[in-house]
């Protein structure tokens, strides 16, 4: 790393640093005000509490850091270009470009950081800051403990095996039954085949393999399958179970995606979308695509931080006559709206984002001809709000004064109707394929627009 860029970093790291520890305190300050009721209802002291924002944090990671990168970086380059530096490096023969290698590879390892986060603190973060939370109540509900799930069914449709699991702990790995109630795993190896079932007391996953102790082993009888005579085990190894306690979590964790369409922070990992697909061979086709649009949002997701340093670099580096404050403000409103349009892409899909745009633009485009025709009479301004082909009549008329506008209707327009149609098909005809569309769109369309700009700074 040269010099120079040994420098740009340094100048930028130190506002980075306050943004980052000032946008935290704030979050968790608002947080703890909201949910002060619910830590005392729950019986929690203030180490705990402690504990409990610290094994969430990572929950802000995704809002907070690109956020707080956005301003360290609109303040570091303001500045350099104030005091004419990007001037002074550009005419020692530094390309744009490479003068902003730095800030690229800044945002490059902050995107692999929140992707490492998503993957490996918030998943386990999110479930221990659950087991706190619920304090003490859940304590006399559930007599094994905070952190054991009561109540599980896990169904591995690959291996025609379903599970009814009394109590499970995630953390451990460890199933258990509970009081009358045992484990109970029934599974066929063809359907040709009799079922076969056990019952157990206790099971651990341990070694790549299930381990099941106290079991009543109900196996039918070869040649004569509707018997099923009782074996009894003190233990049982079955290393042909393969549903390892994560993806039995994972389970748990993915199936209440199913129940609402609207993306929220949640805490399903790749792997564990991987193997619910593995084992779900018959899933239906719209809960595939919201598997695989969530799938690509967790993909995206990190890439947030790249695309927010393209945005800043175009408008705080240019120097001169140019207003500094005006520019990075504009910059601040294209990247929060990069955030929101990223947001509302996964919570409405690409087919109602599209719709909304288009919507929206046109409607926008039509106010912008109506106050034209305003301008020409009153009669006419009314007409193109209220008479339908009014506006098209007056465009046609006036076509050399609104033609760009007329043309962005049409456009708008045509992709209000696409996004329409993509809305109502596209969960269960092939256009479902391009559901992860929604994800990526926002950072292809900002990211694209932004590294242009950058070549175009002067």
């Amino acid at each position: 790393m040269r010099l120079l860029d040994r420098y740009l970093i340094r100048q930028w790291l130190v506002p980075f640093t306050i943004c980052l520890a000032g946008f935290m305190v704030l979050w968790i300050a608002f947080d703890l005000i909201d949910g002060l009721g619910d830590f005392t209802k729950a019986g929690l002291g203030a180490a705990e509490i402690a504990r409990f924002y610290w094994v969430t944090l990572p929950g802000n990671f995704f809002v907070v850091v690109p956020v707080a990168l956005l301003l360290s970086l609109m303040y570091a380059i303001n500045q350099h270009s104030r005091h004419h530096e990007f001037i002074a490096i550009r005419n020692a023969g530094v390309g744009m470009f490479r003068m902003s290698t730095p800030y690229l590879l800044v945002g490059v390892l902050l995107s692999a950081g929140l992707y490492w986060s998503n993957e490996n603190w918030l998943p386990n973060g999110l479930r221990e800051g659950e087991i706190i939370k619920s304090g003490q109540a859940t304590d006399e509900e559930n007599q094994l403990g905070r952190e054991w799930i009561a109540d599980v069914k896990f169904r591995n449709d690959e291996a025609n095996r379903g599970w009814q699991i009394p109590a499970f702990n995630p953390t451990t790995g460890e199933i258990r039954g509970a009081g009358k109630n045992p484990i109970i795993i029934s599974w066929k190896w063809d359907d040709d085949q009799p079922k076969r079932e056990i019952m157990a007391v206790k099971g651990i996953w341990e070694s790549g393999g299930w381990t099941f102790h106290n079991v009543r082993d109900y196996k039918p009888t070869e040649g004569f399958p509707e018997v099923h005579p009782i074996t009894l085990h003190q233990t049982l190894r079955l290393e042909e179970f393969d549903e390892t306690p994560t993806q039995i979590e994972g389970e748990l964790k993915i199936a209440p995606l199913f129940q609402k369409r609207a993306f929220k922070r949640w805490s399903v990992t790749l792997a564990e979308i991987d193997g619910y697909l593995r084992m779900h061979t018959d899933i239906g086709p719209k809960k595939k695509a919201i598997l695989n649009a969530q799938y690509q949002a967790r993909l995206a997701e990190p890439l947030t931080c790249l695309i927010v340093v393209l945005i800043a670099i175009p408008f705080a580096a240019p120097s001169g006559r140019r207003n500094a404050a005006a520019g990075i403000a504009f910059g601040i409103v294209v990247c929060l709206a990069f955030i929101l349009v990223q947001q509302m892409s996964m919570a409405l899909g690409i087919g109602a984002l599209l719709a909304t745009v288009g919507a929206l633009g046109a409607w926008a485009t039509v106010i912008i001809v109506s106050v034209k025709a305003f301008e020409e009479s009153v009669a006419w301004g009314l007409c193109t709000l209220l008479v339908p082909g009014a506006l098209i009549l007056f465009a046609i008329m006036h076509f050399s004064e609104v033609k760009n506008t007329f043309l962005l209707h049409i456009l708008f327009t045509a992709i209000g109707i696409a996004g329409v149609f993509l809305a109502l098909f596209a969960s269960w005809t092939p256009l479902a394929a391009w559901t992860p569309l929604a994800a990526w769109t926002p950072h292809a369309l900002f990211g694209g627009i932004s590294a242009w700009q950058i070549t175009k700074v002067r």
